[in-house]
């Protein structure tokens, strides 16, 4: 497994193992936001860090993490989205 402290290094081996991806940096009302975009996908690397997708994650299988989201899934990290409705 390629640790995710180094996402440009991560996204390199991907595309050896014939992945489309590249690193990304995403602004928005947060602030800057890293991660990887897989296809036409993009997947925040709080979103890659989270425990259940993990295994997903060996397997390079980020369909998987896609299919995980809630309908009501944001790029925002859930302490964003809980406050919202405050």
């Amino acid at each position: 497994m390629f640790p995710l402290n180094d996402l440009v290094q991560f996204a390199e081996e991907l595309r050896k193992r014939c992945i489309d991806a590249t690193y990304e940096i995403l602004y928005g009302p947060h602030g800057a936001m890293e991660g990887l975009e897989v296809g036409d996908d993009f997947f925040p690397l709080w979103e890659l860090s989270l425990p259940e997708n993990q295994a997903a994650l060996e397997k390079f299988d980020f369909a998987i993490i896609k299919a995980r989201r809630r309908p009501d899934w944001s790029l925002d990290p859930p302490r964003y989205v809980r406050g919202a409705g405050l």
